[in-house]
């Protein structure tokens, strides 16, 4: 296993990852191509001489045409060969997995288990294939734009969830549809004192985001909890200007808690978000506590984000 996938924060883990992704040939790199060779010669001139605009032209510039033609013509064979091989280790996994049984009393949703990966190898082997597709995700969509409708709906899913208001659907074949389980300190939990249901106990009124990687979002509809929003490379710093001046100033033990999504990656209905949440006393003890984070890796299925699986999680 490779030291980045013990790191707890998300951000960390990203960044090591991309490097990896972009530097490992062996990881990344799919079938090589012809091009170099006496047969890719004759390709590329074959080519040549059907690419538009490359007759009649002098020979630097239709070999610069024939050139960035088959350029485009690798690259996108690449995508596709790496969109198939994230399809293929998909299948694999759901073909793995089961469902476990947890009742039906406080909508606990569903929880994906693999049964019969029983030894460390086994769990290991699991493991490394779904951090193979973090991978791939990562150093395919690194820097993709995130001011775009499916990022806007894959931001919605992830804020609705980790606050508590709505979840996302399991990605599965078949047409059951399984909800997943709460997220965070949200939930509710089985009244001791009857056949009831109760609120998570520590779950707030007001649940703060801090969303470096987007300018604005669509808020959810529901009265509780209020969902507050910092946007932009410099919100996780208003956040704690505004929560130190109008409290952590007069009280320096009071926490400020949010949840900081970040890093978003998306790449051709594929995406993966890394979500911390961090507990900052007077909002200057930076990194104080937590109360946990994960990184989920989700799969676009019409217009619906759904959740494939947790790639990594960590407590307080």
């Amino acid at each position: 296993m490779m030291a980045w996938t013990t790191l707890r924060t998300p951000v960390a883990a990203f960044a090591l990852l991309a490097a990896v992704g972009t530097t490992n040939g062996l990881a990344q790199q799919p079938p090589a191509a012809t091009t170099g060779t006496k047969a890719g010669a004759k390709a590329g001139a074959k080519v040549g001489a059907k690419v538009p605009g490359a007759a009649g032209r002098s020979s630097a510039v239709r070999d610069s045409i024939v050139v960035d033609s088959l350029e485009r013509f690798r690259l996108a064979a690449d995508e596709r060969f790496f969109e198939r091989r994230l399809l293929a280790q998909r299948a694999l996994y759901l073909k793995r997995g089961s469902w476990a049984q947890l009742g039906d009393r406080c909508n606990p949703g569903a929880l994906r288990v693999f049964p019969k990966d029983t030894s460390s190898e086994q769990r290991q082997a699991l493991q490394q294939m779904v951090e193979g597709m973090e991978q791939t995700i990562v150093a395919r969509g690194v820097g993709a734009r995130l001011d775009t409708p499916e990022a806007q709906v894959l931001l919605r899913t992830i804020v609705g969830w980790e606050a508590g208001i709505d979840r996302p659907l399991w990605d599965a074949d078949g047409p059951v549809q399984r909800m997943a389980v709460a997220t965070g300190l949200t939930g509710e939990v089985p009244d001791p004192r009857g056949p009831g249901c109760l609120a998570s106990p520590v779950a707030a009124d007001t649940v703060t985001f801090v969303l470096p990687g987007f300018a604005t979002m669509e808020f959810p509809s529901a009265a509780k909890p209020r969902v507050k929003a910092y946007f932009g490379p410099a919100a996780q710093g208003r956040a704690r200007d505004e929560f130190f001046a109008i409290r952590g100033s007069r009280e320096p033990e009071a926490e400020l808690s949010y949840i900081l999504v970040a890093p978003v990656v998306i790449w051709r209905g594929w995406a993966l978000v890394g979500v911390d949440r961090p507990r900052e006393k007077g909002g200057v003890e930076i990194r104080s506590g937590s109360n946990g984070g994960a990184v989920y890796l989700m799969r676009r299925v019409g217009p619906q984000w759904r959740l494939v699986t947790v790639v990594r999680s960590w407590g307080s």
